[in-house]
């Protein structure tokens, strides 16, 4: 922590991308351990139901936790997360709301609760350069050729 840093401020993200899937086949990259493997995490834990566990991580050592606190099927996903810069797991929150536009939908993603600017920033550019291409690539049919979480690198820096 930098000297004089406030500690009681926190940060928020919003990001917003339009993915050409309906939310019925994004939805479930969100929810589903077997579907979140494909794009998110080489390891994922996820019960998707309030207080079931959300883990995403890395064959070496990477790992984000937190649990699942609202679920509204192909429309809102919210759940806890940290593990990554110094963030205990669980002390940030993510919502993922998704909105129907045509045969589109409108992905925004509020990342909140987040301590520190520096992890705001990796977070921020993590979601926006790294997820969300792969989010967009799997919902459209197309096979991501790396997973957030991958050995070697994650989604939470820039």
């Amino acid at each position: 922590m930098n000297a004089g840093e406030n500690t009681t401020e926190t940060h928020e993200i919003t990001r917003e991308v339009v993915i050409q899937a309906k939310p019925e086949t994004i939805f479930p990259y969100l929810t589903d351990e077997a579907k979140m493997k494909e794009w998110f995490g080489e390891i994922v834990e996820a019960d998707a139901r309030p207080g079931g566990i959300f883990h995403v991580g890395t064959n070496d050592g990477l790992h984000c936790r937190g649990e699942y606190v609202e679920i509204l099927p192909f429309e809102k996903v919210i759940f806890t997360w940290g593990g990554l810069h110094d963030m205990e797991p669980g002390e940030s929150t993510v919502e993922v709301t998704l909105k129907p536009e045509g045969s589109a939908t409108r992905l925004t993603l509020r990342h909140y609760n987040v301590r520190q600017r520096e992890a705001a920033d990796g977070f921020a550019d993590g979601w926006e350069t790294k997820a969300f291409p792969l989010l967009k690539a799997i919902s459209e049919g197309q096979k991501p050729e790396a997973r957030c979480f991958q050995s070697g690198h994650d989604c939470s820096t820039g």
